[in-house]
């Protein structure tokens, strides 16, 4: 914070009241004119009456702001009462109201100005001087940009270090001295050492001048930019890392309900080290707490100037020219008005110039489009359109080179989709004509009557699809497009989805006469519903596509087969009760009419293998699902004609998802990161099936055990999954399950077991208690509960998991094995061997090690039942069981398990 003097003006309140002015600034007292001597005590409990003038202000709100976090003598709000009365004079005692046991009152009528007047010294200090009261340091030059010269650099005698002083000599300033060491204690106590301000190190708030003793924290944003030869020797990209890690700062600080409200290039220091460009924050001074809650979480005394409630009179934001524009009127300070602080300085650090304003045609400075609607919503004068987090403008800058590449990719994107469009086209117009061709040239040359008939055939086979086409594009104009406007809609607020289903109960009045056409229309909307994990409107218009098609008598066509394997994969997919038989069902009827109509068609070839995989998985067969899904990859990829790019890559990623599953980790990764480009360019970064994709591209890092990767991945994921997809899609409850798991390996419990409950609960409301999300949900609930030593919560949660699956399950299977481990590690810390052994005894190791995708899962039972050995004191069959087990498990990153290994070793040892 060097000197400057980019603001060289003060606004300060004068108080009118009874002939008598009281002027904040100077901290002065004037009755009739005429300057009246008074201590500072007095003065104080005046100052504390005044911004309540008309209100009874109780003796203890004055002993707390008067005399704060101090034990007085009884007297003492009596005697400065007394004092200030005298000093009002004799003629003027009812200016200030005795209210019997509760308090004072001042009963006349204020009048407020509000002044700016120059900025002059507030003291006398001068370079060398020692620090009062800290004799072993020297002052060496004043801070800041306001003239007060009220900050300073000081060195020590001896050793040279360097710190920063910031005073204060009067009641009015040592309440904003109090305000910033407390904002300082709060941000420090919720963040620790990675806090983005200097370090508070001493204060003195006894006698004048009070003071905060900083820690050296840099060089504030103008002079980091003088030293640096000026803004012209900056590179651009090296300012706008600086701009991001101020934004990274402010978030930090508004994630604790604290605000700055004074954000300006004074008030922003920048590490000396070239290798440590680290960001601090300065000048808390007109600072406040959203949430006065925050000082009791953290025990510190509230100085009386953090109220959470901002009083009408008190300024509304620090220096003008970084001030938000609706702070101009009564509007209270937001995280939004510091977000305008933010916008205003990363747009002069992007312009090199700290004296630029946003101005009309600002834009025509900025080349970069991205940069500039990053600027453009960060200053935007509307709040309410304002970006909503400083953390939102820090990403977005630090994205700036992905997102160049993003656009460039979605340039190049649109017009690879344009050419594929194009091709479309010429596929939709050889079609019909496509069988006929293959027949011609089978056979030679035919005879003219044949060749009439061929002919008559192909005009047949365009007539249909051009009258299909047509009616389904009447279908979408009149019932469902149409239906959205409020006009003929059941409610305004309409959405297309609830149009598509509201209008759906039409087609079967609309097409009577057409059942094909239905059959088609029905069929595609039951796509449409299961890629939403809309399951019951999925199954509902599947069947009513199975009907038309039986109807117009093409139960047996390949089309109707086609529906029908597509509702068997949506039938396992589901995991509800009873679904995954009726899929069994539904393939194996539809390949009986495979067999007897002789239907030979490459398109039913891979909705067969897909359906057979997607029963496999759910069925526990991973091996088997595997070899399914990539006949179904291979054969699609032979069918550009028949299938788009966009369907190819979700049967890849069927394929690669069955390798993940294998605990296949590094060529499931490698099988992901090409169907993620593609997917992107295709769709865009956050399509639903692009999301998908990223998900399990980080489900492949989680079976690699790189856990930290995967949680960064998922934490940036969640909220866009979120947002397109909705907060408890089967989708984004498997992220959370995924960031669960890789939570609670890092030994991040509580957050885990935050994860599993919000799955589990979702998915119970959602699909029952015994599907296979609410119980792995709960499930992984009890397991980081046990883990963090929370046993009886745990426990508690894995029993009632394991109960709810085996209420809806017949047979034995993976998934009660798997939870009956998860519910024996619990017991094994509990000391309930017999329980956890009994539990172990039964589990197939290599059903459960493809379930959850760990190749290491029997190393994990051999693990625990090494423990319960060493527990009953068998300590041969302990060590026996823990060589089986360390082999495998040396390398795990788990550290739940690791710690477990060690423990055990030395045991044994």
């Amino acid at each position: 914070m060097h000197g400057h003097t980019s603001s060289s003006r003060r606004r300060r309140r004068l108080w009118q009241f009874a002939g008598a002015e009281f002027d904040e600034a100077s901290w002065a007292l004037r009755v009739e004119g005429q300057a009246v001597a008074l201590e500072g005590k007095p003065l104080e409990v005046l100052h504390e009456l005044l911004l309540r003038a008309g209100e009874v202000v109780t003796k203890d709100e004055l002993l707390d702001a008067v005399w704060p976090g101090v034990a007085v003598v009884e007297g003492s709000l009596p005697t400065a009462i007394s004092k200030l009365r005298k000093a009002l004079g004799e003629r003027q005692d009812n200016i200030i109201e005795t209210v019997p046991r509760v308090g004072y009152r001042l009963t006349c009528s204020v009048r407020i100005k509000s002044i700016e007047s120059p900025l002059a010294p507030r003291f006398t200090f001068a370079a060398g001087d020692a620090v009062p009261g800290r004799k072993q340091w020297r002052l060496a030059a004043p801070l800041g940009d306001t003239g007060a010269e009220d900050v300073w650099l000081a060195s020590h005698d001896k050793t040279g270090e360097r710190r920063v002083f910031k005073f204060a000599d009067a009641p009015d300033k040592l309440r904003a001295l109090k305000r910033e060491a407390a904002l300082a204690r709060v941000v420090f106590a919720g963040l620790g050492k990675g806090a983005p301000l200097p370090a508070l190190l001493e204060w003195n708030f006894d006698a004048s001048p009070y003071f905060l003793e900083y820690a050296y924290g840099g060089r504030d944003l103008i002079a980091w930019a003088n030293d640096a030869g000026g803004f012209a020797a900056i590179a651009l990209e090296e300012r706008l890392t600086i701009a991001a890690r101020i934004a990274r700062a402010v978030a930090d600080v508004h994630g604790l309900g604290v605000l700055h409200k004074d954000l300006k290039p004074a008030n922003i220091l920048i590490g000396d080290y070239e290798d440590d460009r680290a960001v601090k924050l300065a000048d808390f001074g007109s600072g406040r707490l959203l949430d006065d809650t925050a000082l009791d979480s953290f025990q510190i005394t509230n100085p009386g100037s953090l109220d959470a409630d901002l009083g009408k009179d008190e300024p509304r934001s620090g220096t003008l020219a970084y001030r938000a524009p609706e702070l101009t009127g009564d509007a209270m300070p937001t995280v939004k008005s510091d977000i305008y602080a933010l916008g205003l300085i990363l747009y002069q650090l992007a312009v090199g110039d700290f004296g630029k304003a946003l101005a009309p045609g600002w834009e025509d400075n900025i080349a970069d489009p991205l940069l500039r609607d990053d600027i453009r919503q960060a200053a935007e004068g509307d709040p309410l359109r304002r970006l909503a987090s400083a953390s939102e403008l820090a990403e977005r800058i630090e994205r700036l080179d992905q997102r160049r590449q993003d656009a460039a990719e979605e340039a190049r994107r649109a017009a690879f989709l344009a050419e594929q469009q194009r091709l479309e086209e010429r596929r939709a117009v050889r079609r019909p004509w496509v069988r006929a061709a293959m027949a011609s040239l089978a056979v030679g040359l035919l005879a003219t009557s044949t060749l009439a008939g061929v002919a008559l055939y192909q005009r047949n086979e365009a007539v249909k699809a051009g009258q299909l086409s047509q009616a389904s594009y009447r279908f979408l104009a009149e019932d469902v497009l149409a239906s959205v406007d409020p006009a003929r809609a059941g409610a305004a607020e309409e959405t297309l989805v609830q149009a598509i289903t509201r209008s759906g109960g039409t087609i079967a009045q609309r097409f009577r006469d057409r059942p094909e056409v239905a059959a088609y229309l029905y069929a595609t909307l039951a796509r449409a519903f299961d890629l939403r994990s809309d399951f019951a409107n999925a199954f509902r218009y599947y069947a009513a596509a199975d009907a038309s098609y039986r109807q117009a008598g093409l139960g047996d066509s390949a089309e109707a087969v086609n529906a029908r394997l597509q509702h068997a994969g949506a039938l396992a997919l589901s995991t509800q009760a009873g679904s995954l038989d009726r899929a069994r069902a539904l393939v194996s009827a539809a390949q009986q009419t495979i067999a007897a109509r002789g239907i030979d068609a490459p398109e039913t070839s891979v909705w067969l293998n897909s359906a057979l995989g997607m029963i496999a998985l759910a069925g526990e067969d991973v091996p088997a699902s595997q070899g399914h899904y990539a006949r179904a990859y291979q054969a699609a990829r032979r069918l550009p004609d028949t299938f788009s790019e966009r369907q190819i890559v979700n049967f890849g990623q069927r394929h690669a998802f069955s390798l993940l599953r294998l605990g296949e980790g590094p060529e499931a990764e490698r099988a992901f990161r090409p169907l993620v480009n593609r997917m992107t360019r295709l769709a865009g970064a956050d399509h639903p099936d692009t999301l998908l994709l990223r998900l399990n591209l980080a489900q492949s890092l989680l079976v690699q055990q790189r856990y930290g990767e995967v949680i960064t991945a998922l934490d940036a994921l969640l909220p866009v999954m979120e947002q397109r997809l909705g907060r408890d899609h089967r989708h984004t409850l498997l992220l959370l399950s995924a960031r669960q798991q890789a939570l609670g390996s890092a030994g991040r419990y509580s957050d885990a077991a935050a994860d599993g409950e919000r799955v589990w609960r979702a998915a119970s409301q959602k699909d029952g208690p015994s599907s296979f999300a609410a119980v792995a949900g709960r499930a992984d609930t009890g397991i980081s509960q046990c883990r963090a030593g929370q046993l009886a919560a745990g426990s508690a949660n894995i029993s009632a998991a394991l109960a709810a699956l085996r209420q809806d399950m017949a047979g034995r299977g993976a998934m009660e094995d798997a939870v009956e481990a998860a519910l024996a590690d619990c017991f094994i810390q509990m000391r309930r061997f017999d329980d956890a052994e009994s539990l172990l005894r039964g589990v197939d190791r290599e059903k459960v090690a493809q379930l959850i995708g760990d190749q290491n899962f029997s190393a994990l039972v051999d693990l625990a039942l090494a423990e319960i050995a060493l527990g009953r004191g068998n300590r041969n069959r302990a060590r026996t069981l823990f060589d089986a087990a360390n082999g495998p498990l040396k390398t795990t990153q788990d550290l739940f398990v690791k710690n477990r290994v060690v423990a055990l070793q030395r045991s044994l040892h």
